[in-house]
Order: structure tokens, then sequence, then C-alpha cells
């Protein structure tokens, strides 16, 4: 019992942290693409620093959604990972792990998620490299690369506040934590537009995206 309430407790408390997180003001907005793909993360200062992520370890699966699958396959683009963010097989999404030694929070930009993946699109040698994430109030923030040359900072996936925020401290026992088991994500103008440029699979603002299933955990 004295286990439950000490997890019950920790929920509490992770659940108010990031919300509080992404509740708090963004500083960046979305971005068009930079002339000479100059980047826009600035380093944090005096009044930006930065927060343990609040649970020890954990993971995230980000699940493609069964059409945007379905195009990749047929388009013949392979989804590569960028460590730690592993790839999943046949297309299916990334696996990202979580926790104080992967992520943190900065109350000022969100919480970071190192690493990314790659969409490379095989028929036409074109990759779009989407790395060092940022969930904010507006979606999911990050730095972007087409063909290898920087396109700075871009809004690539939105969501909903209101879809997964009572789902943060779902009780999780068998996993030794907490976390959403369902939390849509869907895809921006920047990403659909810059994938239909690149591809020419037809991907649209808010299309479904994927779904994240994130567990923190507080226990072995």
């Amino acid at each position: 019992m004295r286990v439950l309430a000490r997890i019950a407790g920790t929920l509490v408390a992770g659940a108010t942290v990031l919300t509080a997180a992404l509740s708090a003001p963004a500083h960046a907005a979305p971005f068009p693409p930079l002339p000479g793909g100059t980047a826009t993360v600035q380093p944090p200062t005096a009044s930006c620093f930065q927060l343990p992520y609040f649970g020890p370890k954990g993971h995230a699966n980000f699940d493609f959604g069964r059409d945007i699958v379905r195009l990749l396959d047929q388009r013949g683009v392979k989804v590569e990972g960028l460590d730690p963010i592993e790839a999943k097989p046949q297309n299916k999404g990334v696996y990202m792990p979580i926790g104080w030694q992967q992520d943190h929070i900065d109350p000022c930009r969100g919480v970071y998620y190192p690493g990314g993946f790659v969409l490379n699109d095989v028929q036409s040698g074109h990759t779009i490299a989407i790395h060092d994430i940022y969930l904010r109030p507006d979606g999911a923030h990050a730095q972007v690369e087409i063909d290898g040359k920087p396109q700075g900072e871009q809004l690539v996936s939105t969501y909903k506040l209101a879809e997964f925020a009572p789902g943060v401290p779902t009780p999780r026992p068998l996993e030794g934590g907490i976390g959403p088991k369902h939390w849509p994500f869907y895809v921006s103008a920047y990403l659909g537009e810059t994938v239909r440029t690149l591809t020419g699979i037809p991907l649209n603002e808010g299309d479904y995206l994927a779904n994240l299933d994130a567990v923190v955990q507080y226990t072995p």
C-alpha cells in the first residue's frame, strides 16, 4: 500500500509538472524555412533553466496511423531512427526512451526529447530529418533538415490538450508507472506541404499522424 500511495502521489506531481510546462508561454512560434539554414533554437538564458524529467525512466511508442504506414510503404519511404530514438520495423513508428538521462523540461521551451527520425524517400533520394523535439501547447516543434540542409525549427505536428491531458495520470501498474495510452498527433501544415513536395505523398494539415503511448516508470 505504501508503494501504491507513493506512486499515486508522484503521479499527481508528474502530471502537474508536465501540464505546467506545456501551459507555459512558448518563446518560439512556428518558423518558416530560414535563409542560409540558420537554426532558431538558442541556448538557455539565466531565466530559462532545465528541470530534470519528472520520472527516472520509461519509454514511449510513437505509432504511425494505418493510413500513414500504407502511404509510406506504397511510396517506398523508409523510416530511420536518430539515436536515442529507434525506428520500428515495417515503418510502424518509432520508439523513444524517456527519463532523466534522455530528456528534460525547459520552462521556456517545453518538454525536450533528443534524437529523432528520418523519412528516407529511396525513389527520389530525398531525406527529411526531424530531430531535437520540443512539445509545446501548440504541438511538436523540431529541427528539420532536408537533404542534409538545416531548415531551422518547424512545427511538425499538432495535438489537442483536451485529448491527452486527462490521460496523463493513467496508472500503468504492470509497467511500474503512469502515462497516457492514447495521445493523438496530427500532421502540421509544414509537414504536410514538405512531404507532398518531396515525395508526392498526399499528406494534409490535420490528417491523423500517430498515437503516442508513453509510460514513465517509478518502480523496477
